[in-house]
C-alpha cells in the first residue's frame, strides 16, 4: 500500500511540474491574422500630449488623427485557437494565464495616401493628395520631441512586426501646415503588401483659430 501511495504521489508531482509551466507558456509561435478593418479617431493635439477626443472641432494648427488597422475577427478568437505550445498544451487551455500571445499580420503596410476633401490653403486645393504634409507617430510615442516619422517610415516598421497588444496597428497622423479653411476632412487609403487596399474617411472637422 505504501509503495502504491508513493507511486501515485510521484506521478502527481510529475504531472504538476508538466502542467504548471505548460498552462502559462506564453512563448508559443506567432498566430497570423489579417488587416481588414480600419478606424479613425480624432486627436486633440492642442496640448502638450495628444489625446483621443470625441470632439469634431480642432485648432487650425493642431489637426491630428489616430488610425487603427485590425482584424474584424478579433484578437480573442485567434488567441483561443488550439495552437500547441512547446509544452504540448493548447493556447485555449492556457487562456487563464492571461498571456499576451504573439501575433503577426499576414501582410504589412506599404503606402498611406491622404487626400484633402476641403482646401487647406490657397496653395492646397480640395482633391489634392497631401500625405507628404503629414507626419506619423506610433501609438505610445505621441509625447516629446523627435518622435515623428514620415508615413513611408511608418509603413516600413510594420513589416514582420510582432504584436502583443491584440493585433492592432495604431498610429497618429499629424498635419504639419495650419488649416486656413473653416472645415477639414480627409480620405485615406492604406495599401497592403498583397496589393489590397483599405479606405476610410475622417469625420468633418470644424476648424477654430
Amino acid at each position: 500500500m505504501k509503495i502504491i501511495r508513493k507511486t501515485l504521489f510521484i506521478l502527481l508531482i510529475f504531472n504538476l511540474i508538466r502542467i504548471i509551466p505548460g498552462c502559462c507558456d506564453c512563448d508559443g509561435p506567432a498566430t497570423f491574422f489579417s488587416f481588414n478593418k480600419t478606424g479613425i479617431t480624432n486627436l486633440n493635439n492642442s496640448g502638450s500630449v495628444p489625446v483621443t477626443s470625441p470632439s469634431d472641432t480642432m485648432r487650425a494648427a493642431a489637426v491630428a488623427f489616430e488610425v487603427s488597422l485590425y482584424d474584424s475577427t478579433g484578437y480573442w478568437y485567434y488567441a483561443a485557437l488550439p495552437v500547441k505550445t512547446n509544452a504540448g498544451f493548447s493556447r485555449a487551455t492556457a487562456m487563464s494565464c492571461d498571456c499576451a500571445y504573439p501575433m503577426q499580420a499576414r501582410v504589412h503596410l506599404t503606402n498611406i495616401s491622404i487626400t484633402t476633401l476641403f482646401p487647406i490653403s490657397d496653395q492646397v486645393a480640395a482633391g489634392t493628395e497631401i500625405s507628404g504634409l503629414f507626419v506619423a507617430s506610433l501609438r505610445g510615442n505621441y509625447a516629446g520631441d523627435g518622435v515623428y516619422i514620415t508615413p513611408e517610415m511608418l509603413c516600413s516598421q510594420t513589416e514582420n512586426k510582432i504584436y502583443y497588444d491584440g493585433g492592432i496597428e495604431s498610429f497618429g497622423l499629424f498635419l504639419k501646415p495650419e488649416v486656413q479653411s473653416p472645415f477639414a476632412r480627409f480620405a485615406m487609403r492604406f495599401t497592403l503588401s498583397d496589393g489590397s487596399i483599405l479606405t476610410d474617411t475622417t469625420a468633418l472637422i470644424t476648424i477654430r483659430p
